[in-house]
């Protein structure tokens, strides 16, 4: 039988599992706990949680959160990071700590989109443009035909304007009005 204590943290587990747009898992290795603080501030702020959890209760989760196959990167003492807004952000801080801390962190993999990211391939999704970047893009993207046209518009505009000046000058010397 279950105790109650478990039985909560695999619902609250399943429900973070369930509301974030991406989570990576990390092996550790002997972090002080003064530097896992710290850490865990330093990552607050950027809108990610870096939670350590027991493999058999986080498998528990992700099953009952729908994602399939996070249990392969289960394996020894493992911390996930878990974002809501941003799905690039949790990949870039754990890239950070990596490159950060190399003897003490490593990537065993994550989950992006429901789409599950080997380790290798964290790399490449730290690098994705954060979502607000993503959307200037496409916002400059979709403007520029419209600029195109305005400036085109506008130089005919113009043209007609300096043919009416002339025409006037020509009038003007011819002595007409």
């Amino acid at each position: 039988m279950p105790k109650p204590e478990k039985i909560k943290a695999v619902q609250d587990l399943q429900e973070k599992f369930a509301r974030s747009s991406a989570l990576v898992v990390m092996s550790f290795q002997a972090v002080p706990a003064i530097e896992m603080t710290a850490l865990r501030r330093q990552v607050r702020k950027r809108g990610v949680e870096v939670q350590v959890v027991k493999n058999t209760l986080a498998r528990l989760a992700a099953h009952g959160a729908g994602i399939q196959g996070l249990s392969e990167f289960l394996k020894g003492p493992n911390l996930v990071i878990l974002g809501r807004d941003d799905p690039t952000v949790p990949f870039k801080v754990a890239l950070e700590f990596v490159q950060k801390y190399p003897n003490l962190f490593q990537v065993r993999g994550g989950v992006f989109s429901g789409e599950l990211v080997p380790a290798d391939q964290v790399k490449w999704y730290a690098t994705l443009p954060a979502r607000e970047e993503l959307l200037a893009r496409l916002a400059g993207t979709m403007l520029a035909p419209v600029q195109g046209l305005v400036w085109t518009l506008s130089g005919i505009l113009r043209k007609l304007v300096v043919a009416l000046s002339e025409v006037q000058k020509a009038k003007e010397q011819r002595g007409e009005q």
